[in-house]
């Protein structure tokens, strides 16, 4: 029997996802664990042992890649497979960089859940061609998106990426489920760590850098 950890915040997403697995995968085989919040799996991580974590990147105390870094820090091992609305060009290098097993989009098709998941329960990894040929471009045109992982932290790129798109900081501050003042003290740091001076040089970076984020739920 393997046990699946799911982290998502939103319950009617959380047991669709479960009851999804349970068709696709082999129900028998597999035993289901839920989490709502980037704490909560942190907690249960250390309580339980998980064959799996299936983690969204979108959680309302913590980012899914500051859970997948706290998960490995506890087990190294562990295969986490991110599972995210956003386009793989903005987030898929950086959460393979950061040592996912996968990385998945939420309208990808069942049989490629079902790949990824297979394939993270026997301790593999899943890159998709178009993932593959992000991860292959990021190194040969040695582009911003290789540093900014390690210049930015995750909410301050997430930032970065809403700011390009042109989303307003309330409008960030509800997605991140934060307070305007916070988004406000992330778009100080970013301005600070980049080295610029307005919001305006902070949209030229990220659509320079190709951190436009127009898929992003507003």
């Amino acid at each position: 029997m393997k046990t699946i950890l799911v982290v998502e915040d939103h319950v009617i997403v959380r047991q669709g996802l479960i009851r999804t697995l349970r068709d696709i995968l082999d129900e028998k085989t597999l035993e289901f664990h839920e989490a709502s919040t980037g704490q909560e799996a942190i907690r249960m991580a250390h309580s339980c042992v998980y064959d799996m974590v299936l983690l969204d990147i979108s959680l309302p105390d913590l980012s899914g890649l500051s859970v997948l870094k706290l998960l490995h820090q506890h087990n190294p091992k562990l295969p986490v497979v991110i599972l995210s609305t956003h386009p793989e060009e903005q987030y898929a290098v950086r959460s393979l960089r950061k040592g996912a097993a996968g990385y998945v989009n939420k309208g990808s098709d069942s049989v490629v859940l079902k790949e990824v998941i297979e394939r993270a329960l026997i301790g593999k990894r899943y890159v998709s061609q178009s993932q593959s040929d992000l991860l292959v471009e990021a190194v040969c045109d040695n582009r911003e998106c290789m540093p900014l992982p390690e210049i930015l932290s995750d909410r301050e790129y997430q930032s970065v990426c809403m700011l390009t798109a042109g989303i307003p900081l309330t409008q960030i501050a509800k997605n991140l489920s934060l307070s305007v003042k916070t988004v406000s003290t992330y778009r100080s740091r970013i301005l600070e760590k980049l080295q610029l001076k307005t919001t305006a040089d902070i949209i030229s970076f990220g659509i320079h850098h190709g951190l436009t984020e127009k898929k992003f739920p507003t």
